[in-house]
């Protein structure tokens, strides 16, 4: 019989694991991304491109040791095919932690068993792998045909978990109907990347007075992050009241998908992989705002008759037409047209108002203290452009009975000077450096308390208010060896605060009652456990709406006082998704 030539055990050494890795990062991506479609095609396409790619990788990897030593290489493959399966069982099991609120459960359940299975498969290939190095035994026929069946079964493992994906069958939504009755104007601002760590210590210290009078007679609470952290997700699980796999945003943009199958698109990505650089293939990135499918606060609201108005949300867009006004946060991208603003005439009033970083004075720059630098007059002329307008539209819309507004100049002077504040406040550091990144900080949170206040009494109605001060995530100091470390071997991180771990953020609830209006919010109330989720319905509860059942978040009922409680029963309905319109009893 004729002996095969050596090239080709070196050549298939080097490939298989490689083809076998990319075949599962490619079921990965279609777990990752319940949407695509799961059918012959696509997935053929996948399997032979990421094959391919990390085939040819293990290859160049595996040649230096095994050119011209075809022996060497009939050994090394089961041992190469042994961490090709141990890789994608890691892999599977940690997206399934990694995006636990990203994908539907059944996509997770079936992530953690295919990594079960595919860890399985990996100790058999290493335990024969095993058995025969140590003993120099040759792999015989059964031993052959029992690996290239574990193979084989690995990839069926992957397509028959995947194919078992079935998402549940949304049940038909009924309209509701509301019944009317006098409700609190709704003030909801949001302090990008605000923490109690250090809004609890200025307003004790009595620099933020406004602030420390709603922390007196309001309650307040840690309001829990999400991770990954992707800031659109988490703004919009804010103002929906659903977890990410269910409004659709999921953060970090787009990709197109066109070599799978037209029209595909990838919302996730494998993490840990550089896989945004080489397996997306270049292709254009696209807004994640445009995935969204649930309805954000603002619209819910005026579907029930609510006059709301929105400033520059986080994934936003498109401006919706039934609000009384929208500037999504495009808008002040440089996005023009109906879906970055709403209503037409609105956009050139509101450019009209623009602050930009030269446009700011030397002397409120200087209450700024030393550090001030470019990264502050950015955050401050953003924040300012949307405080006048915000000032503007709610002078001009007397009618108005919800704002929604957010305010990110916080979040970039967090990122870039939080670690010297906590240094200096905590620490009791007394190195210039960061005892100027302290007063930078703190001198933009009380520019934000006066803000704050000043927008609160512009609104002279009577009637109750209801005003919600909420930060999807927060911001913390380097901590841990490695960010000690890194703090030690350069300035810009010991002065630097983290947001990639999403901190705590923070939710401040203050009612201002009516005066044929009894019972509100407990003054002092800490607000324990508090979730992302739970922002929407306690918002739609304090405004006396009913809950919607498909909310993934509680009513926070400990923030508010038993009179309240008593006069404002529990009402539920299936879900708000299906109002197109002001309730038919909202209607005059």
């Amino acid at each position: 019989m004729r002996r095969r030539p050596g090239w080709s055990d070196v050549l298939v050494a080097g490939l298989l694991p490689g083809l076998l890795a990319g075949t599962q990062i490619a079921g990965l991506l279609f777990f990752l991304n319940p949407d695509l479609p799961f059918s012959a095609e696509p997935v053929a396409r996948a399997v032979l491109l990421y094959g391919s790619l990390v085939g040819t990788l293990s290859l160049a990897l595996c040649l230096p040791w095994t050119w011209g030593r075809p022996r060497r290489a009939r050994r090394i493959l089961p041992w190469g095919l042994a961490v090709a399966l141990a890789l994608a069982a890691v892999l599977d099991g940690s997206h399934a932690s990694v995006y636990a609120y990203f994908l539907p459960s059944g996509i997770n359940d079936r992530l953690v068993k295919a990594a079960l299975w595919l860890s399985l498969a990996a100790l058999i290939f290493f335990y024969t792998a095993l058995l025969h190095g140590l003993h120099r035994r040759p792999y015989g026929r059964r031993s052959r045909l029992g690996l290239t069946l574990v193979a084989v079964l690995s990839v069926y493992v992957m397509v028959e978990r995947r194919e078992a994906f079935r998402p549940p069958p949304r049940p038909a939504p009924r309209p509701p109907a509301v019944e009317s009755g006098e409700r609190p104007r709704l003030w909801v601002i949001g302090l990008d990347g605000a923490t109690l760590d250090a809004m609890l210590p200025l307003a004790g210290e009595g620099r933020l007075p406004f602030l420390a009078s709603l922390l007196k007679a309001g309650a307040y609470g840690r309001l829990q992050s999400l991770t990954p952290h992707r800031p659109e997700a988490l703004w919009t699980t804010l103002a929906t009241g659903k977890y990410p796999y269910r409004h659709g945003v999921v953060g970090g943009g787009i990709y197109r998908a066109d070599f799978l199958t037209p029209g595909a698109e990838l919302h996730l990505l494998p993490v840990g992989l550089g896989f945004r650089r080489w397996g997306t293939l270049g292709s254009p990135r696209a807004p994640s705002a445009g995935a969204r499918t649930a309805a954000m606060l603002w619209e819910i609201l005026a579907r029930l008759g609510v006059r709301s108005g929105m400033i520059g949300w986080p994934a936003s867009a498109p401006a919706p037409a039934s609000a009384a006004f929208a500037l999504t946060d495009g808008f002040f991208r440089g996005e023009r047209g109906p879906r970055a603003a709403r209503p037409s005439d609105l956009e050139p009033r509101a450019r009209a108002l623009r602050i930009r970083p030269v446009d700011l004075g030397r002397d409120l720059l200087r209450r700024f203290g030393p550090a001030r630098g470019d990264d502050l007059r950015t955050a401050l002329a953003g924040d300012l452009w949307r405080e006048s307008i915000a000032r503007s539209l709610v002078a001009a819309t007397p009618d108005l009975e919800a704002l929604f507004l957010t305010l990110p100049g916080l979040e970039g002077i967090s990122r870039r000077y939080f670690g010297g504040y906590s240094a200096a406040e905590f620490d009791g550091a007394r190195s210039h450096v960061l005892t100027g990144a302290s007063t930078l900080v703190s001198t933009y949170y009380i520019h934000l308390d006066e803000f704050l206040e000043a927008l609160w009494k512009s609104d002279p109605r009577p009637g109750p208010r209801l005003l919600a001060l909420v930060s999807a995530y927060g911001v913390e100091a380097p901590s841990g060896a490695w960010g000690r470390l890194r703090a030690g071997m350069s300035a810009s991180a010991l002065l630097a605060g983290r947001t990639d771990r999403s901190p705590d953020g923070v939710l401040i609830l203050y009612m201002e009652r009516g005066e044929r209006e009894t019972g509100g919010i407990v003054p002092g109330a800490l607000l324990t456990g508090a979730q992302l989720t739970d922002v929407a319905p306690t918002l739609l509860y304090g405004l006396s709406f009913p809950v919607a059942r498909d909310f993934d978040g509680k009513i926070l009922t400990s923030a508010f006082d038993k009179e309240f409680l008593a006069r404002h029963p529990l009402t539920f309905l299936p879900s708000y998704e299906a109002l197109t319109g002001p309730s038919p009893a909202l209607k005059p």
